[in-house]
């Protein structure tokens, strides 16, 4: 029989025998919680890098800036479901909730994810249409495995919805003396993220306005005037010429650089006036230089590789020299301030402002020159396809939108989608019976654990395909 000292000894030894074991089982390289500074700085990177890898890859193919030779099936409407960039929009979402929910947070990291949240989830519902969103990211919080998907009407306008987190996060960084680290595009600057809020208000104010009345809030935001209002503002993440944070084509192998050409529909519009942003975007044809007279030609999008084999290479188009011979030549981009003065000559021209939108058209074309590098000549306004003179002064506006959302994203996609312009050129070979696409096919993985709520959302929006419109664009 141990007696009490035996006892005691034994105790002693599994105690500091079980402390030891916990310690070496602690990972010290991987801590628990991460700091809100790390996981900013890594939601802002990935979120403006996705949008430009995605600009290339699908957005300007869908925009028709750039067609394909081969390889990318979105150029034939086969947009597929994208999955990877659903699944890493939603772990950013996630990072975000785990950035505000740290105790080293504060309110301006709470503002600045807001608009971030904001951000992602229009990028979600405009691409999806009705998708989880204020019950995502609940499944280790709320053992919530299965969310609903909320209808894109909820995800802009309910409360927590795209416009109220932006509002609401304009309120919180105006009203705060707390700081945030790891702010990679603005420093820590607050007042610089209240702009951006207010540009993206703008910007989405203006996606749902066939269906809301949003005059009131945009002339608020107009007449407050805090908004990104020139280059030193845009939303933004600059490459750098070291790796790993390099514009990818740079890194890429010459295939992934040759695929992908200028566009007809951008020759032709381009065609119709003297551009510089031409020579930015495009080379002239390997053909045509040789030949002595330096000239742009385009691919027509959605060509089969049958069909395009009656088309001569060497005399299409390659993209810039900007696009593939320097490593830091692009941004990754949110937003520039060059689309929010032309949102607002969009706006002022269909009577949603007031002001003048011939002066926030030229602001606008000036900064996407100033953007490129470009000088500035007031005579590129008085071409007469530039110039707004009471003659298709809307699609004026909208076509110098889309030229300047170059390798924005899907920015220019949705715009046409929103308006029809510029026309796009369906192929005959398209793989969309026809159609011009308005979504992505939602991932199988939603129906294989969400079958449920994905089988209403299916039912909800007419029907799991390419063709289904979301509530803005009905």
């Amino acid at each position: 029989m141990l007696n009490i000292k035996t006892l005691l000894l034994l105790l002693i030894i599994c105690f500091s025998a079980c402390t030891e074991l916990q310690e070496f089982n602690e990972n010290t390289n991987a801590p628990e919680q991460v700091a809100p500074q790390f996981l900013l700085s890594n939601v802002l990177y990935q979120a403006a890098n996705n949008n430009s890898l995605q600009g290339w890859h699908a957005g300007n193919l869908l925009a028709q800036h750039m067609s394909n030779i081969e390889f990318l099936a979105v150029d034939r409407y086969n947009l597929g479901s994208n999955t990877p960039l659903w699944n890493v929009t939603y772990r950013l979402l996630n990072d975000l909730n785990t950035m505000t929910s740290s105790g080293q947070s504060n309110e301006a990291y709470e503002g600045i994810a807001m608009i971030l949240k904001a951000n992602l989830g229009a990028l979600l519902t405009d691409l999806w249409t009705d998708v989880p969103f204020f019950e995502a990211i609940q499944g280790v919080s709320q053992s919530n495995f299965t969310p609903a998907f909320d209808t894109q009407e909820d995800i802009y306008t309910a409360p927590g919805g795209i416009l109220d987190l932006l509002e609401n996060a304009v309120n919180i960084l105006s009203n705060t003396n707390a700081r945030v680290e790891g702010d990679i595009m603005y420093d820590g600057d607050l007042d610089q993220w209240i702009k951006f809020a207010n540009a993206l208000r703008l910007r989405y104010l203006l996606r749902i306005s066939s269906q809301a009345d949003v005059s009131s809030d945009m002339q608020a935001i107009v007449s407050a005037g805090n908004y990104l209002q020139n280059n030193a503002d845009n939303a933004l993440i600059p490459y750098l010429s070291a790796a790993p944070n390099q514009w990818f084509i740079f890194t890429e192998r010459e295939g992934r650089y040759t695929d992908v050409r200028m566009s007809t529909t951008i020759a032709g519009i381009f065609d119709q006036f003297d551009d510089p942003r031409e020579g930015i975007f495009f080379k002239p044809t390997t053909t045509s230089v040789n030949s002595g007279t330096p000239a742009y030609k385009g691919l027509p999008n959605g060509l089969s590789r049958e069909s395009q084999n009656q088309y001569e290479l060497n005399d299409i188009s390659l993209l810039g020299a900007v696009l593939r011979d320097i490593p830091d030549g692009v941004d990754a981009l949110f937003m520039k301030a060059s689309e929010v003065h032309f949102i607002l000559a969009e706006a002022a021209a269909r009577g949603l402002i007031s002001g003048n939108a011939a002066d926030y058209y030229a602001t606008a074309i000036e900064a996407s020159m100033e953007y490129f590098g470009l000088p500035w000549d007031p005579d590129y306004l008085n071409q007469d396809a530039v110039v707004l003179n009471g003659n298709n002064d809307l699609e004026k506006i909208l076509t110098q939108k889309w030229i300047a959302s170059f390798l924005n994203g899907y920015e220019a996609w949705l715009d046409i989608r929103r308006t029809g312009i510029p026309q796009m050129t369906i192929s005959p070979d398209n793989l969309n019976q026809g159609q011009y696409p308005v979504r992505y096919a939602y991932p199988e993985s939603e129906q294989a654990v969400n079958g449920v709520n994905y089988q209403l959302a299916v039912e909800r929006i007419g029907g799991d395909n390419y063709n289904s419109k979301g509530w803005w664009e009905q």
